[in-house]
């Protein structure tokens, strides 16, 4: 129907073929390795409870009354809400207890200049997320902890994912996530979702650290690589809010139609969400944070405008 009818349905393009001839295992065991200051040798021996920080933040005289926006306190209350939570429901809390914070990275380029470039990429992300938490002096003491807990996780494979589509990239992280068991073994939550949204969606919910990935591409990963860092906070925002990344989101599935209130832009550059966006660098981890606070990133669309709407 046209006119002052119901807006015409716009029709997402359809899942990547390939998943059909070469379908994703239910898991999928790869080797993962960290980088951040969360994935030092004793790094967790070192990391304080929020009461701590909070006295340290006291005793500095540091401590605003009044939550403000982009606050690193709210950050790291969002960020820690989960690490004592007992996802087995069989009492192994202990041992899947993780107070770290980060997204995965999934690396889709094994060219020669993208495998050079990988790790200063990473290390300036690493980078640009300490810019953005130690922006402002008066919160450095939960600055401080947010860093010393940051972890991302790097999953690269060439025979498995050298040029993935996003739908790939997507089902092949939710393969890993599947083999870390990180849910409860009768699968009731997942039968009981699987039930309401009538279909199977073989991704069970866990910890929101692993509601989405990021792809590293060759054009990512040389971008991020050659990013330079200033002493001036504002010419850091504005500088790495000009670099984004791409994240995939876990849980998202093909709907029949796009969700015409999931949209920006107009004319040609109107973009529907379809379980993806681009999210700037410098935004990178109260995007990580604030995701406590929603559903899912549909919620968050589009992550490039996210921070001119707080508050």
């Amino acid at each position: 129907m046209t006119g002052r009818g119901r807006a015409a349905p716009i029709i997402l393009p359809r899942p990547d073929p390939t998943l059909e001839t070469r379908p994703v295992p239910r898991e999928r065991h790869y080797s993962v390795r960290s980088i951040g200051p969360g994935s030092a040798p004793g790094a967790r021996e070192q990391f304080q409870s929020l009461e701590e920080v909070k006295q340290q933040a006291n005793d500095t005289g540091l401590n605003p009354k009044l939550y403000e926006e982009e606050d690193i306190r709210l950050l790291l209350k969002l960020l820690t809400s989960e690490h004592d939570i007992d996802w087995r429901e069989d009492r192994s809390r202990d041992e899947i207890l993780d107070p770290t914070w980060g997204p995965t990275f999934m690396v889709t380029a094994y060219s020669e200049n993208a495998l050079k470039n990988l790790d200063q990429a990473l290390l300036n992300l690493v980078e640009a997320c300490c810019r953005f938490l130690f922006k402002d002096p008066r919160f450095e003491a939960y600055a401080q902890e947010t860093f010393k807990r940051l972890r991302f996780d790097v999953i690269d494979d060439k025979d498995l994912l050298e040029n993935a589509s996003d739908d790939r990239i997507r089902e092949e992280f939710n393969a890993h996530v599947r083999s870390l068991r990180l849910f409860r073994e009768d699968l009731e939550d997942e039968i009981r979702r699987a039930e309401m949204l009538e279909h199977n969606l073989n991704r069970p919910i866990g910890p929101r650290r692993y509601d989405f990935c990021i792809a590293m591409g060759e054009r990512t990963i040389e971008e991020l690589a050659l990013l330079v860092f200033s002493d001036k906070e504002e010419e850091n925002a504005s500088v790495l809010r000009a670099v984004s990344v791409k994240v995939i989101e876990r849980c998202w599935y093909y709907p029949e139609e796009a969700d015409h209130e999931l949209v920006y832009g107009r004319g040609p550059n109107k973009r529907y969400y379809d379980g993806k966006a681009t999210c700037p660098v410098y935004d990178l981890p109260w995007i990580c944070g604030q995701l406590y606070d929603y559903c899912g990133l549909h919620e968050m669309f589009p992550l490039s405008q996210y921070h001119k709407r707080l508050y």
